[in-house]
């Protein structure tokens, strides 16, 4: 029976059609959610929004003493402002702003003379003070969809409460190899034999793509085998590569294969080396 190819389409052309026909048929990316310190690198399913301020309480941003701004004013270089004790409280960064209270001054700033303190520079209300939602506010986009979660933005959602975010599920692809000649690698071919060496190709690329590759041990040019293998692989997998046996050959089964379990949009698209490809 004479052979020919179906179609002979410019690459282009059929690449955006068969990306229209997936997404026709229902493909898109599948979610789930996971514990925030797992998730560097992983790409967001939807937009993450702060549960909580951050920070959450007004905060001292400085070791130091905590008071009323009010009772610095005057103080200059020349005529310092003494204060009783009774006028500041002690704090150290991150403590929680005392009541009454609505700046810091810096430790290095504080002169002590004897339980009092001397200040040479008067302070201005909420000076080295972290006001609550300062960093974030609840409510805040922290992440939009279908973004790479970066170490930074880790610590973006912790500080605004968040545990666990919706990612995008990393799609398994079936790598199917075929071949009478094909083997295992190995450092004692015989002759005739060809070492499969492309479903490691592949696994590399798609992991460097994110997807999770799976390959399948190297089917003979037997008609059956191939179709049963290519059934579960498709039952196992988000996509599933075929390499070989897509061209004229009297053992060239892949065209068929994909015929049996699905559908063919393409067989033969107008490229060099590559014509026989299916889609």
């Amino acid at each position: 029976m004479k052979y020919e190819y179906l179609t002979n389409v410019p690459l282009d052309e059929a690449v955006n059609e068969y990306i229209t026909v997936l997404k026709a048929q229902g493909l898109a990316p599948k979610t789930e959610e996971i514990p925030v310190f797992e998730a560097s690198g992983r790409i967001t399913a939807e937009a993450v929004y702060a549960h909580i301020c951050a920070p959450h309480y007004n905060a001292s941003a400085m070791d130091g003493i905590a008071l009323m701004a009010s009772v610095t004013f005057g103080a200059t270089e020349t005529t310092p402002v003494r204060l009783r004790e009774t006028d500041f409280i002690q704090v150290d960064t991150g403590d929680p702003m005392p009541e009454n209270t609505d700046a810091v001054v810096m430790i290095e700033d504080v002169v002590r003379d004897g339980d009092d303190v001397l200040l040479y520079s008067a302070a201005v209300p909420w000076q080295h003070v972290r006001q609550i939602g300062e960093d974030i506010c609840a409510g805040d986009m922290i992440l939009p969809s279908y973004t790479e979660i970066t170490p930074a933005a880790l610590g973006a959602m912790l500080a605004g409460g968040v545990l666990t975010v919706n990612v995008v599920k990393p799609p398994v692809i079936g790598i199917i190899p075929t071949g009478d000649e094909i083997v295992s690698p190995c450092t004692d071919p015989k002759p005739g034999d060809i070492i499969e060496f492309n479903s490691t190709i592949f696994s590399g690329i798609f992991k460097n793509w994110g997807a999770i590759p799976k390959t399948y041990p190297i089917v003979k040019d037997i008609k059956e085998d191939i179709i049963a293998t290519m059934e579960k692989a498709v039952s196992e997998c988000d996509a599933v590569i075929i390499n070989a046996g897509s061209s004229a050959g009297r053992d060239d089964y892949s065209c068929l294969a994909v015929k049996t379990v699905g559908e063919v949009l393409y067989h033969g698209i107008a490229i060099k080396p590559g014509k026989p490809a299916i889609l």
